[in-house]
């Protein structure tokens, strides 16, 4: 209900809507994309709270999807009021932060495209890339001016993984999986 008296606010994935009182912002998941799954979701929670703890996800409980009943988690994250008096944040900007953390732009193709590698960072070592970096998910804070990453897709590179999917189609390998047993 406060989804709608909102304006069914929501993105890709999410139902959204913003609670005054407790300063946080909830999303309700209804869809997955990239054909993750329910595990893979919470792995992508996890590590944006590792990348990026001031904008981390809360677990707040589970609802019924309304059209399929499956079980849809609910999540929050705290409200970032955003400097709409400076810029939009620059893709050297966002480029300067990730490379803080050891991210490399990286270009992936989108419907036989290949990007200019703003949206895409890859970590070589662990084998995570976090993409959907553009302007609306990474902002610019009021009064301090440092950036916030608030909504990002950050998946790990594994065998048969979307990440590992996207990073093959452009030639870039993902580290080694644990070696599958040997048949026999």
């Amino acid at each position: 209900a406060r989804w709608e008296a909102e304006g069914r606010l929501g993105g890709a994935e999410h139902h959204v809507y913003h609670d005054e009182t407790s300063g946080r912002w909830f999303k309700r998941l209804y869809t997955g994309v990239n054909e993750s799954t329910l595990g893979d979701y919470f792995d992508r929670m996890r590590l944006h709270a590792i990348l990026f703890p001031e904008t981390a996800y809360r677990l707040e409980g589970f609802a019924i999807h309304p059209k399929n009943k499956a079980l849809t988690p609910i999540v929050s994250q705290p409200h970032v009021e955003v400097d709409t008096d400076q810029p939009l944040v620059s893709k050297a900007e966002v480029s300067a932060l990730m490379e803080t953390m050891g991210f490399a732009s990286v270009q992936l193709a989108y419907q036989g495209t290949v990007d200019d590698g703003y949206y895409a960072y890859y970590h070589a070592a662990t084998g995570v890339l976090a993409h959907d970096l553009h302007e609306e998910n990474v902002v610019r804070m009021r009064h301090t001016g440092e950036l916030a990453v608030i909504d990002p897709y950050i998946s790990l590179a594994r065998r048969g993984t979307w990440a590992a999917l996207k990073l093959a189609e452009v030639g870039i390998a993902y580290p080694a999986d644990d070696p599958l047993p040997l048949a026999g």
